[in-house]
C-alpha cells in the first residue's frame, strides 16, 4: 500500500469529470459528484489547477451552506463584499440571500463535501438551545448573510466519520433518502456545537509565514501518519522549533500534534473495518497498536462505540 492509499481523505464514487477555464484563463480538472434530495443537494468535488482559479456562481435565492475543505485552500470572493480564505481541513456553515462573485480554487489539488439548503429544508433546522444558534437564526430571520462562527472551524473527528458515511452510502430510493437527511441534520448539530464551544475565543495570533509552517507540519503528521516519528522531527520537517509547534499547533487546529495524529488513526481503523473487511487485531496493529485491547479502549474513546461493532 502506498502512502497515497493511506490519505484519509475521501471521495464518493461515481460523478462527472469536466474542464473549467475561468475569465483569465486559467483551467481547472474537476470531478463532481452530486445528490439531490428535496430541498437539499450534498456534493464531492475534486480538482487540479496549475494556478489559482476563479469560478462564477450566482445563487438568487437563499441557501445555508455547509462547506467543507477536506484538502487545500478555497474560499469566496462576492462582487459587493468582502472575500474570505478557509484552509484545508476546515469547514464554515453559512447563509446567503443572495450570492453573485466567484468561488477561488487557490491550491493545485482540492477536495471538498458541501451541503446546500434550501429555505423548505433549512427552516425545518430552526432552534435556539444554544447562543450561536439564536444569533444565526436572528440573521437570517432578518434576511442577512450569517455564519455560524467567527472563523472557519478544523474538521473534527465525528464530522469526518459522517462525511465517510455519506460517501459511502449504499441505499437506493427512499432509504436513501431517508440516511442522507439524517446524516445533514447530525453534520448540522455537530458545526453548531463546535460554534458553540469556540464561543468566545479569538483567532490565534500567528503570523503568515508560521501558519504556513503549522500547517506543513500537520500535513506531515498526516502524510507519516503510521510510521513512527518524533515531536522534534515534525518540527524540524516544518521549520518550527518544538516550542512554537506544540503551541501553535494547539492555537491554530484547537488539539495537539498527538491529537490529531490519534484522530487521524481512529479515523483510518474505522475505515478499514467498514471498507476493508479488517478484523479488530488487524486493524489494530496496522494503525500501531501492539495491544488489541489498548486499541478498542481509544477507538471507544473516540467513537463511543467499540470496534467490534462495526463488523457484521
Amino acid at each position: 500500500m502506498s502512502k497515497k492509499d493511506l490519505n484519509p481523505w475521501l471521495f464518493a464514487q461515481g460523478g462527472r469529470e469536466f474542464h473549467y477555464v475561468d475569465d483569465q484563463g486559467a483551467s481547472s480538472r474537476i470531478l463532481f459528484k452530486e445528490d439531490h434530495l428535496p430541498g437539499a443537494s450534498l456534493f464531492f468535488a475534486q480538482s487540479q489547477q496549475n494556478q489559482a482559479v476563479r469560478m462564477k456562481e450566482k445563487l438568487e435565492k437563499p441557501v445555508l451552506a455547509m462547506y467543507f475543505s477536506l484538502e487545500g485552500d478555497t474560499g469566496s470572493l462576492p462582487e459587493n463584499d468582502g472575500s474570505y480564505m478557509i484552509k484545508g481541513q476546515q469547514h464554515i456553515m453559512s447563509y446567503m440571500p443572495a450570492f453573485e462573485g466567484y468561488y477561488l480554487l487557490n491550491s493545485p489539488r482540492i477536495s471538498n463535501f458541501g451541503v446546500i439548503l434550501e429555505e423548505s429544508f433549512f427552516s425545518r433546522l430552526y432552534m435556539e438551545d444554544m447562543d450561536c444558534l439564536k444569533r444565526f437564526w436572528d440573521k437570517v430571520s432578518a434576511g442577512k448573510s450569517a455564519d455560524i462562527a467567527s472563523m472557519p472551524m478544523n474538521i473534527t473527528g465525528r464530522q469526518l466519520a459522517l462525511i465517510r458515511d455519506i460517501a459511502g452510502c449504499s441505499y437506493s430510493g427512499n432509504m436513501r433518502q431517508l440516511f442522507l437527511e439524517s446524516k445533514i441534520v447530525e453534520l448540522f448539530l455537530f458545526q453548531a456545537e463546535q460554534a458553540e464551544s469556540l464561543k468566545g475565543i479569538s483567532p490565534a495570533r500567528l503570523s503568515p509565514a508560521d501558519t504556513d509552517r503549522l500547517h506543513a507540519a500537520r500535513a506531515f503528521v498526516r502524510q507519516h501518519m503510521l510510521e513512527p516519528f518524533t515531536l522534534h522531527q515534525v518540527a524540524r520537517e516544518s521549520g518550527l522549533n518544538e516550542f512554537k509547534l506544540k503551541k501553535g499547533f494547539k492555537e491554530l487546529f484547537g488539539t495537539t500534534v498527538f491529537g490529531y495524529l490519534n484522530e487521524l488513526k481512529m479515523n483510518y481503523a474505522r475505515q478499514l473495518l467498514l471498507n476493508n473487511n479488517y478484523n479488530v487485531l488487524e486493524t489494530a496493529y496496522t494503525i500501531g497498536y501492539a495491544e488489541p485491547y489498548s486499541f478498542t479502549r481509544a477507538f471507544r474513546k473516540h467513537f463511543g462505540y467499540p470496534p467490534s461493532h462495526l463488523i457484521i
